[in-house]
């Protein structure tokens, strides 16, 4: 079966490391991979050179033995020669002298006693140190009379290599301490830039705060990307903005008239039906249905300008009487509505009605005054009101308007601008003459 790859990202980020613990492990092995690498070759080279120095000092130690040594050999005194290889060994670090006559034999023997492990050890790394003993022949008279034998001690090479050993550790753990140091700060400086990135990448993913900005970072290829990601953020932005204008443009225009800048019949509707929605309060509700008499003839007259000037008007005239949470909208053509809603839902009959009339007899005096056509020329405009209320004359939003409307219809019979209320009979049908 064919394994799918994590659907999150949180599946896997888990058992990651993070980078400033990967940047502190890599600079922690170079470090120590250098330091180890250096050491080893300063080991060595001190190595090289303290043998040479060591066997430059055999050599001398040799000569110094033949010179004092001379005269035992020539007359072969044994004991005499014997005091003086202790005397120098006791100054001198070897492991064995002799001191052989010419014709091979061993006139004269020391070895240095093994009291400790330590000089057990020192003979091994002698051996090693210096396969091959030193000898250097004695003269008398320029004349060979003998030979010293010399063979090397480790002991001191072994002090050497400790004391090399303890130094190197300690340069070792000190150049560690600051370069882990140096190296911990450097990565807060990459990681610190890199997180500040991060954080306003989750915070603008998360909210949509594209005003944010990530600061300035103190490495140049760092500074550089957080330029370039705050020109991407300020594109962004201005693309929200945009974009929010166009839908609350959009949105205007959904709910609103574009001649008047009246709610539109859609957004009226909608507002109706939610006041019937039975998880709401109930309310008491007054509609005011408003239709423009002889509309047609000024827009045959006086043209379609002078009509859109005239509804402007009346939308204007019509709002002045009402109050901030009353809904006045143009239904379309030249009708308009008004949604009156008083939220105590106790209040008796003839309160809701006598707030609808006063609307109504507020905007039939409104209408007395003549409009301004845009030629200038004054006119005098009537409207007919229809009012209904509510629960007593309408179930639904529906018949609310249907009242509403057949009230209107019966102040058209009656010449300038008046109101009817709507009657509580059945819904008839609406004559179009008186």
């Amino acid at each position: 079966m064919e394994q799918r790859p994590p659907d999150s990202v949180s599946e896997t980020t888990d058992t990651r490391p993070s980078l400033s613990r990967e940047l502190n492990r890599i600079h922690m092995m170079v470090i120590l991979l250098g330091m180890g690498l250096g050491g080893f070759l300063l080991t060595v080279l001190a190595l090289i050179a303290l043998r040479s120095h060591a066997d430059y000092n055999l050599q001398l130690t040799a000569r110094a033995i033949g010179y004092t040594t001379e005269a035992a050999v020539v007359f072969n005194d044994k004991p005499a020669a014997r005091d003086a290889l202790e005397l120098i060994a006791t100054n001198e670090d070897f492991y064995q002298a002799k001191i052989l006559t010419a014709n091979g034999t061993v006139l004269a023997d020391w070895k240095r006693p093994e009291n400790s492990t330590w000089d057990k050890l020192g003979q091994i790394v002698g051996h090693l140190a210096f396969p091959n003993p030193i000898t250097l022949p004695i003269l008398h008279a320029n004349q060979q009379i003998g030979t010293v034998w010399l063979a090397g001690d480790g002991t001191s090479l072994i002090g050497f290599l400790l004391k090399v050993f303890i130094g190197l550790l300690a340069s070792l753990l000190l150049t560690a301490t600051l370069a882990f140091t140096l190296s911990r700060r450097m990565v807060k400086r990459i990681v610190r830039s890199l997180q500040n990135i991060t954080d306003v990448t989750h915070a603008v993913s998360a909210n949509r705060t594209f005003n944010l900005r990530v600061p300035s970072a103190p490495i140049a290829e760092l500074h550089t990307l957080s330029c370039d990601f705050n020109s991407l953020l300020t594109e962004l932005e201005a693309w929200q903005h945009h974009l929010k204008n166009e839908n609350d443009s959009l949105a205007h225009k959904a709910r609103h008239d574009s001649l008047t800048g009246l709610h539109n019949r859609a957004f009226f509707i909608d507002t109706l039906n939610q006041c019937y929605n039975p998880l709401r309060p109930q309310t008491s509700l007054a509609l005011l249905f408003i239709d423009v008499d002889n509309f047609k003839e000024i827009n045959d007259t006086f043209g379609h300008a002078a009509g859109d000037k005239v509804l402007i008007d009346i939308g204007e005239r019509l709002g002045l009487q009402l109050q901030d949470h009353d809904l006045l909208a143009r239904l379309g053509g030249d009708e308009f509505a008004v949604l009156l809603q008083m939220q105590n839902a106790a209040l008796p009959e003839a309160s809701v009605e006598e707030k609808a009339i006063s609307v109504a007899q507020a905007m039939v005096k409104a209408m007395q005054e003549p409009l301004t056509l845009p030629d200038g020329t004054q006119l005098l405009v009537a409207v007919s009101i229809g009012i209904a209320l509510t629960p007593v004359q309408a179930a639904n939003p529906k018949e609310l308007l249907e009242r509403a409307d057949e009230a209107m219809y019966r102040s058209k019979r009656f010449p300038g601008s008046c109101w009817h209320l709507a009657d509580h009979a059945p819904l008839t049908a609406m004559a179009d003459t008186p």
